[in-house]
């Protein structure tokens, strides 16, 4: 097992998850709701992922968000550290590791 790097971001109320490795997003009310569901999906994904033949599964399993979109979740979550740190004005970009069954 592995773990992915997912990335959130939102304030109160709406918040948006991804996990690039897989190119797998998600919706929800709050941080820990992204987060459940992003691990859901992640979890979901390499299942069905794994029902596949191995040609599919190896192309499933190694698919990648394109470049431009780790870039610009990266910088999300930099420029939100930043701002968050010198206004704490309720806008946050996090980062944080989901468990990869595969």
């Amino acid at each position: 097992m592995r773990d992915l790097l997912c990335f959130a971001h939102g304030q109160a109320g709406e918040w948006e998850g991804v996990c690039l490795e897989f190119d797998l997003a998600v919706q929800g009310r709050s941080f820990n709701e992204v987060r459940e569901a992003l691990e859901d999906a992640v979890r979901d994904y390499v299942a069905a992922a794994s029902d596949e033949d191995e040609a599919t599964r190896a192309k499933l399993l190694n698919r990648r968000a394109p470049l431009w979109a780790f870039l610009s979740w990266t910088a999300r979550v930099v420029w939100s550290a930043r701002r968050h740190w010198r206004a704490g004005d309720g806008d946050t970009s996090a980062s944080f590791p989901v468990a990869c069954p595969a």
